[in-house]
């Protein structure tokens, strides 16, 4: 058999390790009772538009055992996924918010809660509308307008094309609270990022929105450089990029064929050396 799928490591109850295959489905088998559960024409119609049940149900496993659970969709195979309730820690106080009584309560629910003025690792302040998620096994941030199960499916099947800021970038893994202040509109400054040639560079990053891909700068975007125009990359890793990442050379670099180091932005003496034999054995020819 020939498919798609997601795979996943499972112990079971001896400690021993197993492949889980999780094959793709076309769409959600919503219309068979799911753990002992049916689904009403209302239940159907909130996972499909947001990908999460939105509240908790009692279901039943293989062996009988009745537990509450948080359900919803998995993007990437459309597989219904349960999290046990009692398993789930919802503190009272989220990224600097202590939460309403009633926001807690929601949220305990399974509802979306929108929360404000929360402050991200770097100190500035955003807003989000969390809920559990099965799928990630607990809170979930969502930024902006809610996903739809839709726009979930194409972020996880085509991640050049999803929206939000990358997990990884050049190179350099981003963490979440990294990935949740680019998605929320602040500049970040990244070092060590890698380019192409396994060269090091460092750059302030901001998402572009509109293009929904990183911008690198030179300087902070956010304080103002006057009539100044802002590069495109730090400056002293501007020609190592344009060589090393988009192919592109000058004068200087437009025969050599080794990648430039970081921050270099002409050959090496031993490098013209190369160049030199190299226009030799040209004119001989």
């Amino acid at each position: 058999i020939y498919t798609e799928a997601r795979l996943a490591f499972r112990t079971d109850d001896d400690g021993n390790i197993g492949l889980a295959v999780h094959a793709m489905r076309k769409e959600p088998q919503l219309d068979f009772p799911y753990m002992g559960y049916k689904f009403s024409p209302e239940d159907k119609a909130q996972l499909l538009k947001t990908g999460n049940l939105g509240k908790t149900i009692e279901v039943v496993t293989k062996l009988g055992e009745l537990f509450d659970a948080y359900v919803s969709i998995d993007p990437q195979t459309n597989e219904l996924l349960a999290l046990r309730a009692d398993r789930v820690s919802i503190p009272k106080e989220i990224k600097g918010v202590t939460l309403s009584d009633q926001q807690y309560k929601d949220l305990v629910e399974g509802k979306a809660v929108k929360v404000e003025g929360m402050i991200s690792k770097n100190g500035k302040p955003f807003n989000a509308t969390l809920q559990v998620n099965a799928d990630k096994k607990g809170i979930e941030f969502i930024f902006g307008d809610s996903k739809s199960l839709r726009e979930r499916q194409e972020q996880s099947l085509y991640p050049g094309q999803s929206q939000g800021a990358p997990r990884k970038l050049c190179g350099l893994e981003l963490t979440e609270k990294q990935r949740e202040a680019l998605d929320s509109g602040r500049t970040l400054y990244l070092k060590n990022m890698v380019d192409k040639e396994g060269k090091h560079f460092n750059a302030y990053v901001r998402m572009d929105k509109e293009q929904n891909r990183p911008r690198f700068f030179k300087y902070n975007p956010e304080k103002k450089q006057g009539k100044q125009e802002v590069e495109a990359v730090a400056e002293g890793h501007k020609t190592q990029v344009a060589v090393n990442n988009e192919g592109k050379t000058n004068e200087a670099t437009k025969h050599l064929k080794e990648p430039l180091k970081s921050e270099q932005t002409e050959p090496t003496a031993d490098q013209k050396q190369k160049q030199e034999r190299k226009a030799r054995r040209g004119h001989k020819l």
